[in-house]
């Protein structure tokens, strides 16, 4: 299975894709045959109390832009540094990385719960806004054979709880996090990804809650959803 968290700067993507990527994998655990019985339920650090799964695969987590690679610190160059770049040369940027790593999702989503922090999707949103065509975008991704998430979840969330979030972090903000007109657009543009459900599957979440209660929120959905069937023992 392969998951993409989504949403607006400030909506909270790497919080909740860490308490899932976490949640899922003690929700799969069993205890050894020493220890007896199963319990019902799975404690862990997201402050969401899940219920077993029957069994499940390893979790892994990947986030992008990963900036630890090559195309990643150019990408850091442009949204730390003000590095300029055309919409199209953003476009080709922020795409390499999933190119790369197509047969790396590809394979892992076979046996293992792929989490994305953001993804293609995260592009499809922001550089079709600086003027990359969206069916120009799209022919891309299927010509370039990258990975088709099973579900995007999108963390809603009004633009101006996400500014007011990101202005009480403590750490460096990129050109995009400074820019509150832009992320006021870009909720207009996921909103439109997510009514035509473009691409794949995108799922709405009620961003405004509480960090704990989206997590709950995200998790019921994953285990009721009929993809997991496959992921059983």
């Amino acid at each position: 299975m392969f998951i993409v968290i989504e949403g607006i700067d400030g909506a909270g993507c790497e919080t909740q894709a860490k308490n899932l990527s976490e949640l899922l994998g003690h929700s799969g655990k069993r205890p050894s045959d020493s220890e007896g019985a199963r319990p019902e339920s799975a404690n862990n650090d997201s402050g969401v109390v899940a219920p077993l799964l029957p069994r499940m695969t390893n979790v892994s987590l990947i986030k992008y832009p990963d900036y630890d690679r090559n195309v990643g610190k150019l990408i850091k160059e442009f949204l730390y540094q003000n590095k300029d770049l055309t919409a199209e040369q953003q476009f080709l940027l922020y795409t390499m990385q999933f190119i790369m790593d197509s047969q790396m999702i590809a394979e892992k989503r076979k046996n293992e719960i792929v989490i994305a922090d953001r993804y293609f999707t995260t592009t499809l949103c922001y550089q079709t806004l600086e003027g990359v065509d969206m069916k120009m975008a799209l022919d891309y991704a299927k010509n370039f054979k990258i990975e088709i998430p099973d579900m995007v979840f999108y963390l809603n969330v009004d633009p101006d709880i996400a500014i007011q979030r990101k202005g009480g972090e403590d750490k460096e903000k990129n050109r995009r996090e400074k820019d509150f007109e832009f992320i006021r657009r870009t909720h207009k543009q996921y909103d439109y990804l997510v009514k035509n459900q473009v691409w794949t599957k995108w799922i709405n979440i009620d961003g405004n809650k509480c960090i704990e209660e989206i997590t709950k929120d995200i998790y019921n959905k994953i285990i009721n959803n009929k993809f997991l069937n496959i992921y059983y023992w």
